[in-house]
């Protein structure tokens, strides 16, 4: 053991994910959560427009999104940035997300509340009020399940995510996917952080999870309930093979170099076949392009 390797946090982790993955084989539903809506209105709003600045921000100079499709995956409880592409003149989203639909007053609520605020363009068209309020029926399109599971009946101009694919246990099934959905000359852009998640999220040193072996943090985390601990380049590599180019990748934040230094020599073998740079990425943007056909 090390520094590096916290047992108390591991034991704790392994034992909730075991008990959610007993009442998941056993039918058990939990009891229905909304993952930021919980936390309040105001914190949603402000989780939400921060979202929404940061694609707007990082969205191709020359995606014109009128009359376009969108696709956002994993979405969660948050409409407001399939809102924005809306409003940037998109005539449809579609949204694709492996838990049931969550919408609520305070999701629209929240929506209102950003229509025309901080420079962004949404219109609050996403949803309409109702008991319960509603996706609007013409505008957007709620499909359950995970994306390589997922048929969408259109091609796509622009898929995009925020802090999804760190989730994603297939990259293969899902860059294969995306390779079919997206309109070729189309656009992908995905923000996604590569530290711990969970309890091993900051505070805690982003990459001492990375400690774990493979096999016992396969048996701490079971799929779906966990970040992945892909390595940057393993997204790039998988993305390139199903026909994407012109790849602008944007670092957002990165490991210290003492703290990288310190970690390196107990990070799993996988690790040591990289190089620094790229272990050390730890939030980032990646804009690429689905070659013509």
């Amino acid at each position: 053991m090390n520094k590096f390797t916290h047992v108390a946090a591991a034991l704790k982790t392994a034992c909730f994910c075991q008990q959610k993955r007993l009442k998941n084989h056993l039918g058990i539903k939990g009891k229905p959560t909304s993952r930021v809506m919980d936390q309040g209105i105001d914190t949603a709003v402000e989780r939400y427009t921060r979202i929404c600045e940061t694609l707007k921000a990082h969205l191709p100079g020359d995606l014109d999104l009128k009359d376009a499709v969108a696709c956002e995956i994993g979405c969660g409880d948050c409409f407001a940035a399939a809102d924005m592409m809306l409003g940037l003149g998109a005539r449809h989203v579609h949204l694709v997300e492996f838990q049931p639909l969550e919408l609520s007053h305070e999701h629209l609520a929240a929506i209102s509340r950003m229509s025309g605020k901080n420079g962004l363009p949404n219109r609050g068209e996403i949803v309409e009020d109702g008991n319960p309020p509603h996706l609007a029926a013409a505008k957007a399109t709620y499909h359950q399940g995970l994306l390589e599971d997922t048929r969408i009946p259109e091609k796509v101009d622009l898929l995009y995510s925020f802090d999804v694919l760190e989730h994603v246990e297939d990259l293969d099934g899902f860059f294969s996917y995306c390779g079919e959905v997206v309109k070729p000359g189309g656009y992908m852009l995905h923000k996604f952080d590569l530290s711990g998640h969970g309890l091993f999220e900051d505070p805690m040193p982003p990459l001492d999870f990375q400690t774990f072996p493979k096999w016992l943090f396969d048996l701490i985390f079971p799929k779906y309930m966990r970040a992945v601990g892909n390595f940057a380049d393993e997204f790039l590599t998988v993305m390139e093979k199903h026909g994407f180019t012109d790849f602008k990748t944007i670092p957002i934040r990165t490991a210290e170099p003492a703290y990288l230094d310190a970690v390196w020599p107990h990070l799993r073998p996988e690790a040591h076949t990289r190089s620094k740079e790229n272990v050390s990425l730890l939030d980032l943007v990646v804009v690429s392009r689905r070659r013509e056909d």
